[in-house]
């Protein structure tokens, strides 16, 4: 009777081990609640490119939006060619209450002219302090005028 009452309890006790493991095996900071998404279009400013999307995290308080890995493709009339980096040109946070929530920020690019008819590629990340809680990977992006 006692090894027929063990045999049953050692495949439930190994499910539990395995579920144990892959929560301890998840990223420190991860919520599978987080989620951020970047607009494909971009309107044209002159000195700056409209960007948005949408973004929700739990767990209070706010979360940043990151814009990394950001670089589009010069295109001006006879231009040279080639990628220039693009970042938000100030803070863009969201409240992490489990709600979605529209975010919007301004991209530049230190340095260099926005072209005015282009396209590459941005990744955007939700970030609490410094821990990246979801992310949208590499987004294909084109300027609208």
């Amino acid at each position: 009777m006692i090894i027929t009452r063990l045999r049953f309890r050692i495949p439930v006790l190994a499910a539990v081990a395995a579920a144990a493991a892959a929560v301890l095996a998840a990223p420190a900071g991860a919520q599978e609640s987080a989620s951020v998404s970047v607009d494909r279009t971009m309107p044209y400013r002159v000195t700056t490119l409209g960007v948005s999307g949408t973004a929700t995290c739990t767990g209070g308080g706010t979360a940043g939006i990151d814009i990394v890995d950001g670089s589009l493709e010069q295109m001006f009339e006879g231009g040279i060619g080639g990628p220039i980096a693009v970042v938000l040109d100030g803070a863009v946070l969201v409240d992490c209450d489990g709600a979605a929530h529209q975010w919007s920020g301004n991209l530049v690019a230190p340095g260099r002219a926005l072209p005015n008819s282009s396209g590459g590629t941005l990744t955007v990340n939700l970030k609490q302090g410094s821990t990246v809680i979801a992310t949208t990977g590499p987004k294909g992006v084109y300027i609208v005028a």
